[in-house]
């Protein structure tokens, strides 16, 4: 091999070498970012999820609406007033888990009421802007129990039903001060019904309450 071939060759790997720990310090910072803490030895406020840090409680209230099919003839009214309460806490700066309870009000359908609630878990990933927003998106799962009635002429089934689904949302936080906050959310969760499987929204706006 000639001296010059040799330098470019050496020069090549120094540039890989380069190139590849640089982007493994990438990696490493957004990990970091991602599943750590700024300083990992400092003291947190507790929470009442385990394995979790910075723990609040709060309670929203808002405008349900069912996904539910209507048949033809009957009439529907999908929307009511829904609420929700709930506890979540921090894993890392920037990710969290938060657990609540949720009743969806109670919609008309096919000449008969729907109710659903359920208890729902959700993973958040969180985005801070500024000293007082966050904007924030959540993906879990909703244990749920629904309830159908419906006239005898609608075709449609009624009873009762449960299961697990989906959900996922998303939202923005304004903290007022340390302790409280105030959150408007989206939440969308999935339903097993009588007779069906459907969807259900909660459009919701709650106070949080933010342990020190």
């Amino acid at each position: 091999m000639s001296i010059r071939k040799l330098v470019v060759a050496v020069g090549g790997a120094l540039l890989a070498t380069s190139a590849w720990t640089g982007a493994m310090a990438e990696s490493n910072d957004f990990m970091s970012g991602l599943f750590g803490w700024d300083n990992p030895n400092e003291t947190r406020p507790s929470s009442w999820l385990p394995y979790t840090s910075y723990g609040y409680v709060g309670g929203g209230i808002g405008k349900s609406k069912y996904e539910t099919s209507c048949a033809p003839g009957f009439s529907c009214d999908h929307t009511d007033i829904g609420y929700k309460i709930f506890t979540g806490g921090k894993i890392s700066r920037v990710i969290g888990v938060e657990v609540g309870y949720v009743y969806l009000g109670k919609g008309t359908a096919n000449g008969g009421d729907q109710t659903a609630q359920g208890i729902n878990l959700s993973l958040i990933g969180n985005i801070p802007i500024g000293d007082q927003f966050n904007v924030y998106g959540k993906v879990g799962g909703i244990y749920g129990w629904t309830k159908t009635d419906t006239a005898p002429l609608s075709g449609q089934g009624g009873g009762t039903d449960h299961g697990l689904n989906w959900s996922y949302g998303a939202g923005v936080q304004f903290d007022i001060n340390r302790e409280w906050a105030v959150q408007a959310d989206w939440d969308h969760y999935r339903f097993d019904y009588s007779n069906q499987g459907a969807g259900a929204n909660l459009y919701s706006v709650s106070a949080v309450y933010k342990f020190q």
